[in-house]
């Protein structure tokens, strides 16, 4: 199962950076990680991060999402390649295909509720996405979690991949 790639889940990690001046590198992470006395699980799942720039908590989700599902691999020169890395770089949305069940990720999802506050409810974190112009397709997903008390983005990942 690809969820063995790395030994901490994104919660456990987020958990870790809190106080990160984002935009961060991943130099930047484990810094922060250390200072909050991480233990070796999460350090090492920063380590194996992509070395990129990161915006936000969502994107440090994302980028350990990507690599779990193997969307993506390093050339040799250590660039990223695959057509996730197209897709990320150039902010598209991912490819609708006819008859899946669920064509929006949960970092698609992530970035229509910048700017929430936690802890929320699920109405709350709608009416953000709604705020935010999220498309129907994501309005769709978010209607289809469990309603219950999200104390961060992370709860709000881990109800979606419940919910998709």
């Amino acid at each position: 199962m690809v969820e063995a790639r790395f030994k901490a889940n994104p919660a456990m990690v987020e958990k870790y950076l809190a106080g990160v001046d984002y935009p961060a590198n991943r130099q930047d992470l484990i810094k922060r990680a250390r200072m909050n006395n991480a233990d070796s699980d999460v350090m090492d799942t920063l380590d194996s991060l992509p070395d990129q720039t990161y915006h936000s908590p969502i994107d440090v989700s994302k980028a350990m999402a990507g690599s779990e599902i193997g969307s993506t691999r390093r050339s040799p020169s250590g660039e990223r390649v695959g057509l996730e890395t197209e897709r990320e770089e150039t902010r598209e949305p991912p490819a609708r295909g006819g008859g899946e069940a669920s064509a929006v990720s949960p970092a698609e999802v992530q970035r229509y509720l910048r700017g929430m506050h936690y802890p929320a409810g699920k109405s709350e974190v709608i009416s953000q996405a709604q705020k935010n112009n999220a498309p129907g397709d994501v309005l769709d997903i978010l209607e289809r979690i469990r309603d219950r008390e999200f104390r961060s983005a992370a709860d709000v990942s881990k109800a979606l991949g419940e919910a998709m």
